[in-house]
């Protein structure tokens, strides 16, 4: 993905003067870069099944944010054989 995530609780992101931090209340996550901007490098745990037959492989992150804002597809754990 071209943009980064909290690991923990998705799209959750506040960055500003080269440095970023998760929004979440009860995290203590905070990069000493700007990881909103970044491409994600997070481990690919999941797979995204879009309604038209194309596969993303995300990050924990990116798949609990599309498992709130995608509304045709599918996140399913693992990823694709």
């Amino acid at each position: 993905m071209p943009w980064g995530v909290c690991p923990e609780h998705g799209a959750t992101l506040k960055s500003s003067g080269g440095r970023a931090w998760c929004m979440d209340l009860a995290c203590l996550n905070a990069w000493t870069y700007d990881r909103l901007d970044a491409a994600c490098t997070e481990p690919a745990t999941h797979t995204i099944q879009a309604d038209d037959g194309d596969r993303y492989v995300v990050c924990d992150g990116h798949a609990l944010t599309a498992r709130t804002q995608i509304t045709d597809g599918q996140v399913l754990p693992g990823l694709p054989t």
